[in-house]
């Protein structure tokens, strides 16, 4: 349970300005949802400044994207981007994800870290199934971005919001589930034949 919240209140201070102006959004309006979202970045950002918390590149993606689409859909005559914006943040956030999966600490790797310190990142079958993860992560994201944009074109913006919530929460459920149970997906692998410890040529 400590777990749970604690990664729920991770999401909620990376994708907050996000998750924000979408629900004020559609309650309330786009003036209202520009100035929760503008809030939540003021006070999240300070915050961090004051505990001295990195800006990560999804938090950074996630609030920007809140205010650079807030901006269009306030300069247009009618919110057209709220058709849009799901399949465009999550091929940016495909895009991350791609980028994270390279170098010596690949980006699902880190964020793991952060959680379970003790990980051994020195192995490198972990470290190739921390990459394989990571880009599994960044497919994930992409065709989430097809299905949402598949979803908001074929039908009305109501029923096409309320399809994509069930879709969102339920895909994203099966990949945080997954990524809880890392250590039992990674035996799997190893158990399978995937991710094996490189043999010591030497002896």
């Amino acid at each position: 349970m400590m777990r749970l919240r604690s990664f729920l209140a991770a999401v909620f201070h990376t994708f907050g300005g996000l998750l924000l102006y979408w629900a004020v959004l559609l309650a309330f309006g786009i003036k209202p949802a520009i100035a929760v979202a503008l809030g939540f970045i003021v006070v999240e950002g300070g915050w961090r400044l004051a505990t001295r918390r990195p800006f990560p590149p999804l938090w950074l993606l996630a609030n920007g994207a809140a205010l650079v689409f807030g901006a269009i859909d306030l300069w247009a005559q009618t919110p057209f981007m709220i058709r849009y914006e799901g399949a465009i943040i999550n091929l940016l956030t495909a895009g991350v994800f791609l980028v994270g999966a390279s170098g010596q600490e690949p980006l699902v790797l880190r964020i793991a870290r952060q959680r379970k310190p003790d990980i051994p990142a020195d192995r490198p079958e972990v470290v190739h199934f921390f990459r394989a993860f990571t880009l599994a992560w960044a497919l994930y994201f992409v065709a989430r971005a097809g299905a949402f944009l598949w979803i908001m074109s074929a039908f009305p913006l109501a029923q096409a919001l309320a399809i994509r919530a069930v879709v969102s929460w339920g895909s994203i459920g099966v990949m945080l589930l997954a990524s809880f149970n890392g250590r039992r997906v990674f035996d799997a692998c190893q158990r399978l034949g995937f991710f094996k410890p490189v043999k010591d040529n030497a002896r």
